[in-house]
């Protein structure tokens, strides 16, 4: 998975760009300063830093120009992201690209691609987890959702499934979720396997698929919607 290190003193403009972020399939951190940016540019190895050019303790131009001279952290592109006109000191710090605040979510995005294969879903997914059921080589299998949206959904599994493949799925949803009575209703889907992924948990690594749904009913999709709307309140 692609690691982003966004690098800003201000909370609110982290918190922003962070948002940006949140329907790309990345791994984000973040840090405060530039001190603290090396620290975990050493341990996590991003594959590409967005650096803040004024900042306490130790700023974007020195930070950017200590990553350029380390020879294990040089080739990761780092773009200056400031609201001061200082391209030159950049530049001449070694940084990438750089670019002015205010920046939209676009823009942002864009900017990063240009330096990273970053896949951006259509929609937001809710970190929803619910049982979920396929069929798959005979089999019928019972996992749990990592996350959830409108149009499709991740899942952890040990099964190693191929990409394009289409699963049959069924998620019990709850028949009226705002009355917490318990009762539940299945509703099937189909679904593509459009991407693997493994995350590194404490102790192990987990594998996991993500899928698009490519076929069900009006009344199971309303269902799903339902269902979202009042989890993600």
């Amino acid at each position: 998975m692609i690691k982003i290190l966004l690098v800003d003193d201000m909370r609110n403009f982290l918190d922003l760009e962070v948002s940006f972020l949140r329907r790309a399939e990345s791994k984000v951190i973040t840090a405060k300063d530039g001190a603290e940016a090396l620290k975990l540019a050493k341990i996590e190895r991003p594959d590409i830093i967005l650096l803040d050019l004024e900042m306490p303790k130790m700023n974007g131009i020195e930070c950017c120009r200590i990553i350029k001279s380390d020879s294990s952290l040089k080739k990761i592109p780092v773009v200056m992201v400031t609201s001061t006109d200082r391209r030159g000191e950049a530049l001449k710090a070694g940084c990438d690209d750089f670019v002015r605040k205010p920046i939209n979510e676009s823009a942002f995005l864009e900017e990063v691609k240009k330096f990273v294969e970053i896949k951006v879903r259509k929609e937001e997914r809710y970190d929803i987890s619910i049982e979920v059921k396929y069929e798959y080589k005979d089999r019928a299998v019972s996992v749990y959702s990592k996350d959830l949206s409108y149009s499709g959904l991740s899942i952890i599994t040990k099964d190693l499934i191929p990409l394009n493949t289409i699963l049959s799925l069924a998620l019990s949803l709850p028949q009226h979720p705002a009355s917490n009575n318990g009762k539940t209703e299945p509703h099937r889907y189909k679904a593509k396997v459009m991407r693997t992924f493994k995350e590194e948990t404490d102790d192990h690594m987990i594998n996991g698929i993500g899928l698009e749904f490519v076929d069900a009913t009006s009344k199971s999709l309303a269902a799903l919607k339902t269902f979202i709307d009042h989890k993600a309140k």
